[in-house]
């Protein structure tokens, strides 16, 4: 029987488990010894439904590369490469799709090609934008009508492939950039841009492919994916924004348990919910993974739409999916309010584009 038909059947057979099985998962291996920490202090958790009574409802079509799901207050759908790579569409709360902005028009840069990856919404209304074309942090205005430009560099030294990007409740932004590092060739790093003073800090440096990160309702964590080596890490996060105490949340490289689909899954984007349970898109496996960040044990793990999930997000008690095989958006019906992650974006001047504007640096 192939490798993957094995996955399959695994993970087709955790799907049928009762809930009191998910219960007792076991905490996911890694080199560390430490405990991933207390239990967070977040909202009364709301009860997950079953993994094997949630199925993916189709949502939106159309999207060359699938990544990013944002949702605003207001219920509508920020999605990557919408009818063409570059471009992001709205798929407003009443069905009505549109191209939001096209940023190889908006915000042009020499040498590259603007296409955002990881999006978020600030309280403003604002689009953060992870540019990984461009090698750019962007914030996009509420309109679609004109971009700014964050950061583009650190230490005098342009962005590589700017990944996803996660905010915190006082507005400051983190971003990864993993560039082409790999287990071999460690070079990945993650920042964090100051919500008062602008300053861009290198939070860490040395990953295997940082991808999706995401700060917990407390403020006290922060969660980031280390791709190739198929796990996702944990961080301190102290108020004036260092991070420390570095250890293995989620393994999924080496075995399982048995009620658990074993392989080398590889963690994406990922999103918290109120009750600061954390949601991690899997790559190649097709699902979502329920971690608890207290114990690293996996609660559930919810059928994502199809193959190469690459993110999540929350609106009205329904997960959103982006889906990258089937070019489409998923959501998941699942009652559990998402963490607002949203806070005051950074202010102050910066490079602005506009459709008849000059090219970037």
């Amino acid at each position: 029987m192939s490798r993957q038909r094995q996955l399959r059947r695994s993970f087709l057979a955790f799907l049928l488990l009762p809930p009191f099985a998910l219960a007792g998962s076991a905490r996911a291996d890694g080199p560390s010894t430490d405990t991933p920490g207390p239990a967070f202090q977040s909202a009364a958790p709301t009860e997950l439904p079953p993994s094997n009574q949630v199925r993916p409802e189709l949502y939106a079509t159309g999207f060359e590369f699938a990544e990013g799901p944002a949702l605003n207050p207001a219920g509508d759908l920020f999605v990557v490469n919408y009818r063409g790579l570059g471009n992001i569409g709205r798929i407003a709360a009443d069905g009505t799709a549109s191209i939001f902005c096209n940023l190889r028009e908006l915000a042009p840069v020499e040498d590259r090609k603007p296409q955002a990856n990881g999006l978020k919404v600030d309280r403003q209304g604002r689009i953060l934008a992870a540019d990984a074309g461009g090698g750019r942090l962007l914030r996009i205005a509420a309109d679609g009508k004109s971009v700014e430009v964050l950061a583009d560099r650190f230490d005098g030294q342009r962005f590589h492939m700017i990944n996803d990007v996660a905010l915190d409740l006082a507005g400051n932004i983190y971003f990864t950039d993993p560039g082409q590092s790999s287990v071999e060739n460690p070079t990945g790093s993650f920042y964090r841009l100051d919500a008062k003073t602008d300053g861009l800090t290198r939070l860490g440096t040395g990953f295997a492919y940082p991808n999706g990160l995401a700060v917990a309702p407390d403020q006290r964590r922060l969660c980031l994916s280390e791709s190739a080596r198929h796990r996702v890490l944990i961080f301190d996060l102290s108020p004036d924004g260092a991070v420390s105490n570095q250890r293995v949340l989620a393994d999924f490289e080496h075995p399982r348990p048995a009620d658990v689909p074993a392989g080398e899954f590889v963690p994406d984007g990922m999103i918290f919910d109120a009750a600061g349970r954390l949601y991690v898109a899997m790559w190649n496996a097709g699902i979502v993974n329920v971690i608890d960040p207290a114990t690293g044990r996996i609660l559930r793990q919810y059928d994502a739409g199809g193959d190469k999930s690459t993110n999540c997000h929350f609106h009205a008690g329904y997960l959103y999916t982006t889906v990258a095989a089937k070019e489409a958006v998923f959501r998941l019906k699942l009652g559990v309010p998402g963490f607002d992650y949203s806070g005051a974006g950074p202010s102050g001047p910066r490079t602005e584009y506009h459709p008849a504007g000059g090219a970037g640096s």
